[in-house]
């Protein structure tokens, strides 16, 4: 049975069932069990069911980009996939207080679902199967719907054979039912067809909440009172029409003596109710529950209560028949999310909060469902309201903000590519290579700019420095001086800038009478960022800013073997190369918006072999064109983006390993403008990977 018993739920209510109904038919390609980053996979389609007391554990499940379903225990900055059972979904329904036990439900291959239990570690923890009331009967099945805040105590309801009951697993225990002592049946109401759901439980364990048939009705409101699993008791909560008629109750405050739901009142509308043991202040027939009302329209539901019973949150119809979330206490009424919101200075724009499924225990922080523009063409979206004097007011778009934190963490990227650049960019031949001039001593002015195309960062450096040459010519010495700088857009107007300085040394050595040259290189640099974050809050766009520091170096040998063939005036020139690089990004923490972040620091290690050619023409006595070809390769750690979100959660983005391989091709004119002097321009094009997809350099060198 659903909440439909009660009537048609419309709208809103009606597009979210029409939605889960399509994400049933279409979970094929389910991942199951495996621990992914969300950095790898963008939470867009998301509906949360439950959130942890302090809110920064949130589960639900999601559409994967494969199709599928999948249940997720999800901090909105990290999203692990919970194991499942093989089969096309996977829900997870509730998290325990503390956000170490999550609980929901899965088929398997042959499409019978079973509740499930996951505790512990989101990447190790232990997940075990619930079993059903009757495990004798293959097909039968159960389902999870709330959790105990420590954990042990889980209540749903099993069907078999057209049976459908209430139970409360309880871990360690032995007087269940027969095969499955863990599990116990809760029992109904007298005078019923024998059917009860547990549709939540109480903090401590005590009470379960849900409904059972009786005296001829489709449901009513029902609290078991399991404190005595050998003595389980059951209490008829009633109805806004008395202690018969329709209703569901649906969550439950810590000591179970607030109770929320639905119920049917005296004309048949789906009403939120509230009951409160002891209560005097509620209906006529039934003092102890009292109706929520709406925000103007016909009905409303309650889905979840905090653990002092003061705030309740769901749905409610307004006089236009649109779907609102709203939060609600005794003292100040029903109010909608979207308005408290913007009391609290929130632009809601066109954004509309259509469910609010859970409130954490300070009732400050609701999360729900919302949609935003044409709601026939609007995909439900995962979001986080919160309001508190610390942190003051911000909706949060669950997708976008979690697309912004990996974005912000990316600064390691262009870190990295500063750290090469100087390398493969102002010295992508030995200095040696260099035009031959007169004198034994040098000094060179180089500029290089460059664009990397996947990240869409733009890079540039300036250098100079100077060399010696030894040991007969045999032997060349450098050391240079630079200063370095990125510049990165991000989305909805956010940037990242680092600026810096790196030293530099080089030594050549062209053993005599050989054709093999080899060169070791080092550099050293470090650089200041600056990051404006930005993403939506509501309607409008909120922009969080920090400042890091970073350091980075590479060492890289090679060898070239010149002239190992001579075509008329082009000798071409094989070359192979090793590289390490390293890269330190300190952690940094944001000011400014409404969900400002802590960022962990960052360390990245990179290896990077290339092989290649390059064909050297002498088109004149002053002037040759270099052309080259190469191959790259390089693995290393990839950017990650890890910290927290004040009040919040903690989030974890990429990270993990890459490899890449890509292909470089450039030409380069060297000109002697004197017998002392000369003048290199340069441009490289490069594939995918992890140089500048194009660079462009010009330098200027002089003898003496």
């Amino acid at each position: 049975m659903t909440m439909r018993a009660f009537g048609t739920r419309k709208k809103w209510s009606e597009g979210r069932w029409l939605l889960a109904g399509i994400l049933m038919a279409t979970t094929a390609l389910v991942m199951t069990p495996k621990a992914e980053a969300a950095g790898e996979i963008i939470i867009e389609d998301t509906e949360f069911e439950g959130i942890s007391g302090d809110g920064r554990v949130l589960v639900g499940y999601f559409v994967h980009p494969d199709g599928g379903v999948t249940g997720r225990a999800h901090w909105p900055g990290q999203a692990w996939t919970l194991p499942g059972r093989g089969g096309t979904y996977n829900y997870a329904r509730a998290v325990n207080r503390t956000g170490n036990v999550i609980v929901g439900e899965g088929n398997d291959a042959d499409g019978i679902s079973r509740a499930w239990r996951y505790s512990g570690d989101f990447q190790n923890g232990d997940f075990i199967e619930l079993g059903t009331l009757a495990p004798q009967i293959a097909q039968s099945t159960s389902y999870a719907r709330g959790v105990s805040d420590d954990g042990a105590r889980v209540v749903g309801h099993s069907i078999w054979q057209g049976n459908m009951h209430a139970y409360a697993w309880v871990e360690g225990a032995t007087g269940g039912v027969a095969g499955n002592e863990q599990m116990y049946r809760l029992g109904e109401l007298p005078n019923g067809n024998g059917r009860s759901v547990a549709r939540g439980i109480s903090g401590d364990g005590r009470y379960v909440v849900g409904y059972s048939d009786a005296d001829a009705t489709t449901g009513l409101a029902v609290r078991w009172d399991i404190g005595d699993l050998d003595h389980i008791g059951i209490r008829n909560l009633g109805s806004l029409t008395g202690m018969a008629g329709s209703s569901i109750a649906t969550a439950a405050s810590y000591d179970g003596s607030v109770v929320v739901g639905e119920s049917a009142d005296a004309d048949g509308r789906i009403r939120a109710f509230r009951w409160k043991e002891g209560a005097t202040n509620g209906v006529v027939d039934n003092p102890e529950m009292l109706d929520m009302g709406t925000l103007g329209g016909q009905e409303s539901w309650a889905m979840a209560v905090t653990r002092d019973g003061v705030w309740a949150v769901g749905a409610t119809l307004d006089e236009a028949d649109t779907q609102l979330a709203f939060r609600w206490s005794e003292a100040t009424g029903m109010e909608s999310v979207a308005d408290w919101l913007v009391r609290h200075g929130v632009d809601m724009g066109d954004i509309a909060l259509v469910m609010a499924n859970g409130i954490s225990d300070d009732g400050n922080i609701i999360i729900g469902q919302s949609i935003e523009g044409d709601p026939q063409t609007s995909r439900y979206r995962g979001y986080i309201a919160r309001v508190d004097a610390e942190h003051g007011a911000g909706l949060m778009d669950v997708a976008g903000y979690q697309r912004s934190l990996h974005a912000a963490g990316a600064i390691a990227d262009a870190g990295e590519f500063l750290t090469w650049l100087p390398v493969n960019g102002a010295h992508h031949r030995p200095l040696m290579l260099a035009p031959s001039l007169s004198g034994d001593l040098c000094a060179w002015a180089t500029g290089d700019f460059a664009h990397h195309g996947p990240s869409a960062t733009g890079l540039a450096l300036a250098e100079m420095g100077a060399c010696a040459d030894l040991a007969g010519g045999n032997l060349r010495i450098g050391a240079a001086v630079g200063t370095s700088a990125s510049w990165q857009d991000l989305a909805l107007g956010g940037s990242a800038r680092m600026a810096g300085q790196y030293v530099l040394s080089e030594i050549d050595w062209q053993p005599d009478g050989t054709p093999l040259l080899l060169s070791l290189t080092g550099m050293l640099g470090g650089w200041q960022a600056g990051i404006e974050r930005a993403y939506s809050n509501g309607a409008a766009t909120a922009v969080s800013r920090g400042q890091t520091n970073a350091i980075g170096g590479v060492v890289r040998l090679r060898a070239d073997w010149l002239e190992a063939a001579v075509l008329g005036n082009t000798s071409l020139n094989p070359f192979a190369s090793l590289a390490f690089g390293g890269l330190h990004v300190d952690g940094y923490s944001e000011s400014g918006g409404p969900f400002p972040a802590v960022f962990d620091a960052q360390n990245l290690t990179h290896a990077d072999i290339r092989m290649g050619v390059t064909a050297v023409t002498e088109l004149s006595a002053q002037t040759r064109l270099s052309t080259t070809l190469e191959v790259a390769h390089r693995t290393g750690t990839a950017p990650a983006a890890k910290g927290h979100v004040p009040g919040l959660f903690d989030f974890a983005l990429g990270g993990g390993s890459y490899a890449h391989t890509w292909a470089r091709a450039g030409v380069e004119l060297d000109h002697a403008l004197t017998s002392n002097v000369s003048l290199s321009a340069s441009t490289h094009l490069a594939s995918y990977g992890r140089d500048p997809t194009l660079t462009a350099s010009v330098g200027l060198k002089g003898s003496f």
